[in-house]
């Protein structure tokens, strides 16, 4: 399993990846995309949204065909080092012990920063029911 980072110019092949299993979202511009390759193939992907203090992970995605072989967890850990940052995300309640196996705990919207808590109170205000989870690099 490689870890790689994709250059903005190849974040087509992400988008690709990302609708071929399932998954609407797509890469920004102002985002780092970071795949796990299996002998070439993409087969897993996220993206990281850069923020004043840190990243804000989003689409943390895996290849219909290779669930369950924790490359999800793989690519989260090989990306937290990349980043070298702190971190967040918003995943749904489901997927909390998921984060919490690669580090990430749950947060009050007072102990996170502003542009962190304000998109995710946003969120819950449209009757979201995400959590808001944090991975420190300290």
């Amino acid at each position: 399993m490689i870890l790689e980072e994709l250059d903005s110019v190849q974040f087509p092949l992400a988008n690709r990846f990302f609708k071929a299993n399932g998954h609407k979202g797509k890469a920004r511009s102002d985002e780092r995309v970071l795949i796990l390759r299996d002998n070439g193939n993409i087969v897993a992907a996220l993206r990281a949204c850069p923020k004043k203090q840190g990243y804000l992970l989003r689409s943390v995605w895996v290849a219909i065909n290779r669930r369950g072989e924790g490359l999800g967890s793989l690519l989260t850990e090989k990306a937290l080092k990349r980043l070298n940052s702190d971190c967040w995300c918003y995943p749904y309640p489901h997927l909390q012990s998921f984060y919490e196996n690669t580090g990430f705990s749950l947060q009050e919207t007072d102990q996170v920063p502003e542009d962190i808590a304000v998109p995710f109170e946003n969120y819950r205000n449209k009757g979201e029911s995400f959590l808001l989870m944090a991975f420190s690099q300290r």
